[in-house]
């Protein structure tokens, strides 16, 4: 019998750079300005890891070429921990490609999704752990400057759970600048009547299609905070709309633009009453930070990200919340672990006392009994802070 070739199986190349060849691996899905694709780098015949390639949908248009252009102009001049980073832009006039890296994880929106079906509700640690860290990578971005010192003014503009990814180690990462903003020479105009980025976590003043800062990013920001701490927009209902908008050839019906304009004028006419009462579930020590960040009154907000992120870090100090990857890792992991016990038809109370039963180790010389399994599974969980 012949031995088995080591030759690696044929693969669709996508991009060559050098000696490194990408191949398709699966598609991951829209995204703006494109597609998303896994691609397995090699350097010959040996394996190099993975990596995320960006690539327009056809038909390309000229628009969607420069605005790819664009955000690969942007991110490749962002190098912060918890922005996924641009590794190169290569590929051809009627294809361009944007090379990202490849972090293995969970869109924040599924992780939301998972809490909603376990019926177990994100604590305030993780909340305030990741809106700290999404916080302190738009800081970064919001006060870039290019190599003469002038500010580039960059506004993501697309801030949403779909777009911040918890890594399956415990780390934070904003993704997407496809809509963002910025003062580069050349860039794409976004004036007009269309609204770049998601409508359902946009600014009044984006809305309003006024001058845009950082504390535009701010607001949306805090809308996935609240969202992370009550499992609920802002605006009832907005976060299924931005779903089913982000879902591949979505169809602008007349329903849905009636939507959008409903949606458009609510977000325009907010205000303070509304406000206090989206909050009311907020914890109370959270409260006033949620609601500065959720200021109708841009003015009202922190004056920065980077302010933002230094509040909820000083909370999660002064309650003793010490979390970092580890931290958010475990609760992801217990959160996943609950999820599925419930699809599977178990309730979120035996599934969490399941879960805790795992991590008190039992001696050798004490046995635990079924009886003692089922009153133990009968306790409820532990009130989260």
């Amino acid at each position: 019998m012949a031995p088995p070739s080591t030759k690696p199986p044929f693969a669709k190349v996508l991009l060559r750079s050098g000696p490194t060849a990408y191949e398709f691996v699966r598609w991951l899905g829209p995204a703006r300005n494109g597609e998303l694709v896994l691609a397995r780098r090699r350097y010959g015949e040996n394996f190099g890891g993975f990596s995320i390639i960006k690539r327009p949908r056809h038909p390309l248009s000229e628009e969607t070429r420069r605005r790819l252009l664009d955000e690969a102009r942007v991110t490749s001049q962002l190098h912060h921990p918890n922005i996924l980073g641009a590794v190169q832009f290569k590929g051809t006039d009627d294809m361009p490609l944007l090379v990202l890296e490849h972090v293995p994880g969970y869109r924040l929106a599924s992780i939301l999704e998972a809490a909603e079906r376990a019926q177990q509700p994100l604590s305030e640690g993780f909340a305030c752990q990741v809106a700290a860290e999404v916080a302190e990578a738009l800081q970064h971005a919001h006060t870039l400057v290019d190599e003469y010192g002038r500010e580039l003014g960059i506004v993501h503009r697309d801030v949403t759970p779909h777009n911040i990814l918890v890594g399956e180690h415990g780390e934070v990462k904003l993704l997407d600048f496809g809509a963002a903003w910025s003062r580069l020479a050349g860039r794409v105009s976004s004036e007009g009547p269309a609204l770049q980025g998601s409508l359902a976590y946009a600014a009044p003043e984006h809305t309003l299609h006024l001058g845009l800062d950082g504390r535009a990013d701010q607001f949306s920001l805090g809308i996935v905070l609240l969202q992370m701490l009550t499992g609920r927009h802002l605006f009832e209902g907005a976060d299924r709309f931005d779903a089913r908008q982000r879902q591949p050839h979505s169809r602008q019906s007349v329903a849905t633009q009636l939507c959008a304009q409903e949606l458009l004028e609510r977000i325009r006419d907010y205000s303070v009453a509304e406000l206090e009462a989206a909050t009311r579930a907020v914890p109370e020590a959270l409260r006033s930070m949620v609601h500065r960040a959720l200021s109708p009154d841009r003015s009202s907000r922190f004056p920065s990200c980077g302010h933002f992120a230094r509040a909820l870090r000083q909370y999660l100090k002064d309650t003793q919340q010490h979390l970092g990857p580890p931290e958010v890792l475990a609760e992801l992991v217990t959160l996943r672990y609950v999820a599925l016990r419930v699809e599977a038809g178990e309730t979120p109370a035996d599934a969490v006392c399941d879960r805790l039963l795992s991590e008190r180790p039992t001696p050798r010389s004490a046995p635990r009994t079924l009886l003692g399994h089922r009153a133990a599974r009968l306790r409820p969980p532990p009130r989260r802070r």
